[in-house]
């Protein structure tokens, strides 16, 4: 390129032959973006749904906040996150019209009772959902693990919950140790329970 535009001998026909590979270099540029927007989509976003702790920043692991609420299902009363001191806890949050926490529930409840005997607890809060709805989608999943309402928003202010649904990994010692926001998996389930019931 740089000779054809300082050569004297410049003929039209290589002025031509040039102009092809000009009106394409934006084309691949554009190309290229492309393709490294789709690389970011592939196994950037992946990435930034689980956030966890390494080893080495356990200590500074934030506390779970507090919370009480009526039980739907699990048992009678009321549930309350800081009795549960000692035993690991998973806490999902979920309605009844989500579909995506409808199709995550039979591993929730798989995961509850295959954890049960090593003393993992876990607890799902219903959000913005009416109490007979979710007492009815409850009773359609066989659900045995503990359940309640966040009547008042609160649970999901202090979770910082912007969408659904969502599952928190507690410690025996109340702190957060992992999150993943969206669908979550029994696989997954196993392999973050297990990395709790190391600690």
């Amino acid at each position: 390129m740089a000779q054809a535009n300082n050569s004297p001998l410049e003929t039209p026909s290589s002025i031509i032959r040039t102009k092809p590979a000009l009106r394409w270099l934006p084309l691949s540029l554009v190309a290229a973006a492309f393709l490294g927007l789709g690389a970011l989509i592939a196994f950037g976003i992946p990435l930034l749904r689980h956030v966890g702790a390494s080893p080495s920043e356990r200590l500074r692991l934030s506390p779970a906040p507090d919370f009480t609420v009526p039980l739907y299902s699990g048992g009678e009363g009321s549930f309350t996150l800081s009795q549960q001191q000692g035993r690991p806890v998973v806490l999902n949050f979920w309605a009844s019209w989500c579909a995506p926490c409808r199709a995550e529930f039979p591993a929730l409840q798989a995961a509850a009772e295959k954890y049960a005997p090593q003393g993992v607890v876990l607890f799902g809060a219903a959000v913005q959902d009416t109490e007979n709805e979710s007492r009815e989608f409850l009773q359609q999943q066989n659900t045995t693990f503990m359940t309640g309402p966040d009547t008042d928003g609160k649970l999901t202010l202090s979770y910082e919950i912007t969408g659904l649904p969502a599952t928190y990994f507690i410690t025996r010692d109340g702190h957060i140790y992992k999150k993943w926001i969206g669908q979550i998996d029994e696989q997954r389930l196993d392999t973050f329970i297990l990395e709790m019931l190391q600690l």
